[in-house]
């Protein structure tokens, strides 16, 4: 497999996944009383933009990532106050459900594509992975190996596997750190916003970091 396919079939991995996790955290969040007004899959200038069960969806080309809006659109010069997020309506079990289900099906997608035991074991692998940094230029290596050899569906299952575990983490600016504050949902603690800037900035450098590591396992 060539260069420029190797890119596209890690484009389209990152899409297949950031897919998944959108339509799991649509149809969970509708199911518990929550639609969510807008879901972005990925960053940069839009792409292609179309409504689907009521919810307005947009694709964009760097699918390193994906959003959900559930709070309604206000005027600015309104004098209401905020409008709140449709989450904070649920009870907080299953506020905690909306945010962790889409990982979940995440994980049942690595088990589909892996078989259960591995499936499982690459998500529990996934959170020591990521601050092993000293194994992450080889653990990259060999992810893309398995695309030279065009095993597209094992890449796909560690694929969500890892990016369940990675989003799980009790990281403020991930699902596992909103989880962690949703006893204070209504209102954050003081702390929350600093600590979540450090860490979001970490996060940052981390991930250009690997997004190197795969350029140049690629190149």
């Amino acid at each position: 497999m060539d260069r420029v396919a190797l890119f596209f079939w890690l484009w389209v991995l990152f899409l297949a996944v950031n897919v998944m996790w959108a339509l799991a955290q649509a149809v969970v969040a509708s199911a518990f009383g929550a639609r969510p007004l807008a879901v972005r899959i990925g960053y940069g200038p839009q792409l292609v933009a179309w409504r689907m069960a009521g919810i307005g969806w947009s694709l964009h080309p760097i699918t390193l990532g994906s959003s959900a809006s559930f709070v309604p659109e206000q005027d600015d010069a309104s004098p209401e106050p905020p409008l709140k997020s449709r989450l904070l309506k649920l009870p907080p079990p299953l506020h905690a459900l909306a945010l962790a289900v889409p990982w979940y099906v995440q994980i049942g997608v690595a088990m589909a594509c892996l078989g259960p035991a591995e499936g499982f074991h690459q998500f529990t692998e996934g959170f020591p992975a990521v601050f092993n940094v000293a194994a992450l230029p080889g653990r990259v290596e060999r992810f893309v190996g398995l695309l030279r050899e065009g095993e597209l569906v094992r890449a796909w299952g560690i694929m969500s596997a890892r990016m369940a575990a990675l989003n799980l983490l009790p990281i403020p600016s991930l699902a596992g750190g909103y989880l962690m504050l949703l006893p204070w949902r209504d209102k954050s603690p003081t702390w929350v916003r600093p600590v979540a800037a450090v860490l979001l900035a970490v996060s940052l450098v981390w991930a250009a970091w690997v997004a190197s590591l795969f350029v140049r396992a690629i190149l």
